[in-house]
């Protein structure tokens, strides 16, 4: 008979649940386990047993055994019915569940051939190795050792010793840089994993051996690192979720941030900024292809860039109301541009933004003078024209600027850039271009699909002095 506790099989039994119940997130769901597995055990409360029995809760613990919780074998045909004490905590009955169901996988019944594992039935020194067997399984199926290393290496701790308290934070991470928030190991570990402290603790007490037992036997933990977690750093204020790095909330300004699983969490789209720092694409319309130096969005003359109204350095998300460094609103925030970016997230709920904008316009790619007239097709031109001589148009999209003020009141005209032929706005100014206010070319809402934005009176004036 083996009194030792033997601590690799619990962790491999637990690591091949998770493969097999397809766990995908954390906190684990029991529930997905127990309907993987439903025709090898059941979930029942202490509650249920109560009614059928008609007896008291204490009677109910006397006949079980335990006060927190059982598993049964059923008429020794291979089955078994887990019973709980649905007056505990959540976090107590989720760690008293996932150690029942450790007793079943690690076929501690078939083992002794007892239909309960009870103190007095096996005696004190067998009962303790089946325990902390169990309580190997249910702490490797709830928080695998290789998730919490990774956990509590993002945020930036590190083994310090062999000590229980040897996790300590040494560095600044990504996801860390700027939280101005106190937090432990054992914190991460009962919020990411939706343990209760207690257990929290035991994880981090054994998270040094359980780790060395996967590396001295091989076990692959890395079979499971496609699981992802659901706890991220919230907003404490109004529950928006934290971007890396900001000290500020980007939807309400505040500081302070809690660490959890909020199911009810929102969160900002996942868009890029590109080498240039500029959105890429484009927030509003998509739109992939900019200039080097181009500040706005040609195809719907959105600014490329969100910067703070308190220091233009600043730059942040796009749909972010206030800066992630100093909590002062941004550019975007209450503006026309937010409105457009919030139609834009109805339109692409997806998250894809991808859109290619076809003029069909043939142009010299030295010059951006066009090789056919846009609006009537001419095609004869002379070397040095500037003007199609059919119908007058530019030959080059140049972009409507409009005047500059001085500072004694003088008005003069600003000088206008040249954009590419399918250009609806000057990437330079984010004013319309010539061919967009011809009507030569679409506006990305006509091309999506979607209807025009209200027009607030100011139209542009046909007959452009040339």
């Amino acid at each position: 008979m083996r009194l030792n506790p033997d601590y690799q099989q619990p962790i491999i039994e637990a690591l091949i649940v998770l493969e097999d119940a397809g766990i995908d997130r954390f906190p684990v769901s029991l529930h997905a386990i127990q309907h993987q597995f439903r025709n090898l055990f059941q979930i029942r409360s202490y509650g249920s047993i109560m009614e059928q029995l008609g007896i008291s809760r204490e009677e109910c613990f006397k006949y079980l055994g335990s006060e927190d919780g059982v598993v049964a074998s059923v008429g020794g045909n291979g089955k078994y019915i887990i019973y709980y004490n649905e007056k505990m905590s959540k976090r107590r009955t989720r760690f008293t569940i996932a150690h029942e169901m450790g007793h079943i996988f690690l076929a501690h019944h078939d083992e002794y051939e007892k239909a309960i594992l009870a103190r007095g039935g096996i005696g004190k020194i067998l009962y303790d190795r089946l325990e902390n067997e169990a309580s190997c399984f249910a702490r490797n199926l709830l928080c695998p050792a290789y998730h919490v290393e990774k956990l509590l290496e993002s945020h930036g701790f590190t083994k310090a010793s062999r000590k229980k308290d040897g996790w300590v934070r040494t560095k600044w991470t990504q996801i860390t840089e700027n939280l101005e928030v106190i937090f432990h190991a054992e914190d991460l570990v009962e919020s990411a994993f939706d343990v209760s402290s207690a257990a929290a603790e035991a994880r981090m007490g054994f998270l040094y051996t359980d780790l060395k037992k996967c590396r001295d036997y091989s076990i692959n933990c890395e079979s499971t690192e496609h699981i992802k977690h659901a706890a991220t750093w919230y907003c404490s204020h109004c529950g928006w979720e934290r971007m890396p790095g900001a000290s500020h909330c980007f939807e309400c300004g505040r500081k302070h941030f809690s660490f959890k699983v909020n199911t009810f969490g929102i969160s900002y789209r996942d868009l890029g900024v590109n080498t240039h720092t500029q959105f890429s694409p484009c927030p509003v319309c998509g739109n992939e292809i900019f200039s080097e130096d181009a500040g706005y969005c040609r195809i719907c003359g959105t600014p490329l860039s969100n910067p703070c109204t308190h220091d233009p350095t600043h730059l942040n998300h796009p749909e972010a109301k206030h800066c992630y460094a100093c909590g002062k609103p941004t550019a975007f925030k209450d503006s026309e541009y937010h409105i457009q970016i919030k139609q834009s997230l109805e339109k692409y709920a997806e998250g894809d933004f991808s859109m290619i904008y076809k003029s069909g316009i043939k142009y010299d790619r030295n010059t951006n003078r066009v090789k056919e007239c846009p609006r009537c097709q001419n095609e004869e031109f002379s070397a040095d024209a500037t003007y199609c001589r059919i119908c007058g148009l530019p030959l080059v999209n140049n972009c409507i600027p409009g005047q500059w003020e001085d500072d004694f009141g003088n008005r003069y005209p600003r000088d206008p850039h040249e954009n590419l032929p399918d250009s609806r706005f000057c990437e330079q100014c984010g004013e319309p271009t010539v061919y967009f206010q011809n009507k030569l070319l679409k506006t990305y809402r006509e091309i999506l699909g979607l209807p025009e934005a209200e027009d607030d009176g100011d139209e542009f004036d046909p007959d452009i002095p040339f």
